[in-house]
This record gives C-alpha cells, structure tokens and sequence, in this order.
C-alpha cells in the first residue's frame, strides 16, 4: 500500500465513522468536557495541553528521559540505579497523568482509534525534532493481533509509515505472551535481556533491503508508556547487539 492509497483508504474509513459518531452523539473532550466531533480533545485543549515543541523545552534527564525537579543532567535513580544501559536517550512526550490517563484507556481497552491519529501525530513531529527517520516499532505480545484484532504501535507505525513518509523497521519480536502492565516493577527488571528478540534472518534481510541489506547506524524504538524502561532497554538491548549504533527511543507518556 503506498501513501496516496492509504490516504483514501483512511479517508473513507473516517468519514464512515464521522456519521457514526454523529449518530451516537459524538464525543467530549476529556480535558474540558466541550462536545467534540471526532476525537475526545478539543482543538483548544489540544494546542494548550498537547505541544511536543514545548516537551522538548522541558528540563528533562538525559538517560531516562522524565522531567526534572532539580538543576542535574540525571535523575536520582538513574544516578543511583540504572536501567537504561544500552538506550542512548529517551524521550517521553507526556506525563502519564490526569486527563492522559482516560486517553489511554480509550485508545487501548475501548478501542477509539481515532486517537492513533493524534499520537502519530506527536511522535512524528518528536521524530523531526529529533532528526530520525528509522523507526523500530515495540512489537505486540504473541497473539494479540489476533485477539484484539489490532495493535496500538502498529497502527502509529502504519500512519508514520503511509502519512509521514519515516521508515519501519520491524526487527523484533516478542518472546513472552504475558501483559506488562501486569508485571511491579521488580517483575518488569527481572525480563530485561528475555522478553525480546531480533527476528529471524529470512525476515530481517527481507526488512533491510532498502537499507541494502545492513543494518542503520541510528534508529528509534517507539512504544506508548515508559514506567520502568525495561521494556526500551529489552529492544534497545538486542538492536546494539545486531550491529544499530544508536538506539533512541519516543514514548508517547511516561509514570513519573
């Protein structure tokens, strides 16, 4: 599917669902509550409380990524109790608070995917800023996509893709079935170098042809939330392994 066919294809997809949701009486924005069309955030909302320009003015710590309370370059844990080793740096756009939190659970357990329009939206202007055009999609749990019937990365990726013109490198997979957010944290550091894979030769030559068959000096993992960066450090991990020089990584929120 090239980008001029995904558009159509998006396109009617989204007008379909716009006289859906005018039926149902269309959404609110999360934040202020003002009835909205298509997407749970009003433009004002959106503009005042969503700026990825002003994220990246944030004093930020420059391993894990989260906002800073003090004038150090790191955070205390990551000064005292590093989980990120092989990650170059990680940028969170958001804090995984407040009005944030509805937005996930509507993207991720309602299932309103419009909202994968937004978040594509954020990680592709944090991609500019960055200066990356690679991208390695955090990989779903073995048979979600078949249960669920989509995932939440992949749709970004897709939009990133088809929409923004940035390269999808879909080197890894995932070993474990078992959902993350059902792991404390102690769990999630005990599946750092065995959760994730690079995936099979066939495939992985198959997905660096246009890079003429070698792997990119830099790349960014993209994933939705940061809560203790083993997930990051799993990927980025076995990237540096194949031969990546540079792994960074965007996450749409983090739990600061």
């Amino acid at each position: 599917m090239n980008r001029v066919s995904f558009a159509g294809v998006r396109f009617l997809k989204k007008s379909l669902l716009v006289v859906f949701v005018l039926i149902n009486g269309g959404n609110h924005c999360v934040v202020c509550g003002v009835r909205t069309l298509w997407y749970p955030l009003c433009r004002t909302c959106l503009d005042k409380f969503f700026s990825v320009e002003a994220s990246s003015l944030s004093l930020r710590c420059k391993t894990c990524g989260k906002e800073l309370i003090s004038t150090k370059d790191t955070c205390l844990q990551c000064r005292t109790n590093p989980v990120l080793l092989h990650t170059d740096s990680v940028w969170p756009l958001f804090s995984y608070r407040l009005w944030n939190k509805d937005l996930m659970f509507l993207w991720k357990n309602v299932g309103l995917r419009s909202l994968s329009d937004i978040f594509a939206g954020f990680v592709a202007a944090a991609l500019k800023i960055k200066g990356i055009n690679i991208v390695v999609p955090v990989p779903p749990r073995p048979g979600k996509i078949q249960e669920k019937g989509w995932d939440q990365i992949n749709d970004i990726c897709l939009q990133l893709k088809y929409r923004y013109g940035f390269s999808i490198l879909p080197l890894l997979k995932r070993r474990t079935s078992g959902q993350q957010k059902k792991l404390d944290r102690e769990e999630r550091l005990k599946t750092i170098g065995k959760s994730y894979f690079l995936a099979g030769e066939k495939e992985v030559q198959k997905v660096l042809k246009p890079f003429g068959g070698r792997f990119p000096k830099r790349v960014c993992i993209v994933d939705d939330v940061c809560t203790t960066g083993s997930t990051l450090e799993n990927c980025a991990a076995v990237l540096k392994e194949a031969g990546i020089e540079t792994v960074d990584a965007i996450t749409l929120f983090a739990v600061d």
